[in-house]
């Protein structure tokens, strides 16, 4: 009972923080998600299911007050699935818990799903006429090497891979303080 109370906290904390963080990077028009700032944290500490009802949650949130698209929290589950695969893998044999490096990791590997998964999302409910508008940043690599589907794709990476670390960092600061605290 324990457990699961301490679970469920966790998940109500991180939904918070999540959606929180998505609507302050919208309201400040900043280019990243910011809405899985604690889901690294939920998965170490609650594990793969508290991760996903974190991730789904959170994104149940945000379509309901932000007319976000639903589809993107598939998104966020590979995030809490990748986290998990990551955790597990790295907690073999370390004493003291996760180190930075598995969040840093498991950052990694959700921000490739992440790209790869949200822009086959874009491409399969986005219509270029209903989202004309293309992001600076898109534009400069268009400039660069001018494929726009690589453009679109290698942005999309970028921005999940500048997210993802964010949010690692973040969990693992939170990680460090409850283990601490236990």
């Amino acid at each position: 009972m324990k457990r699961f109370l301490f679970c469920a906290v966790c998940v109500f904390a991180g939904t918070l923080v999540n959606f929180s963080g998505s609507v302050f990077a919208q309201h400040i028009a900043l280019p990243l998600y910011l809405d899985s700032l604690l889901t690294f944290a939920v998965v170490a500490l609650g594990g793969l299911w508290a991760g996903i009802a974190c991730a789904v949650f959170t994104n149940v949130a945000l379509w309901i007050f932000c007319k976000m698209a639903l589809p993107f929290a598939l998104c966020h589950v590979l995030t809490a699935l990748f986290a998990h695969c990551t955790f597990r893998r790295c907690k073999r044999g370390t004493p003291g818990g996760l180190s930075i490096d598995a969040f840093l990791w498991a950052g990694l590997w959700s921000a490739i799903a992440n790209a790869v998964s949200g822009n086959g999302i874009v491409s399969l409910f986005v219509s270029p006429a209903v989202s004309p508008n293309i992001s600076t940043s898109v534009q400069g690599i268009f400039a660069a090497v001018p494929n726009l589907t690589f453009a679109v794709y290698f942005s999309g990476l970028l921005t999940n891979l500048t997210d993802k670390i964010i949010s690692a960092a973040v969990s693992f600061s939170l990680y460090k303080g409850i283990t601490r605290l236990r």
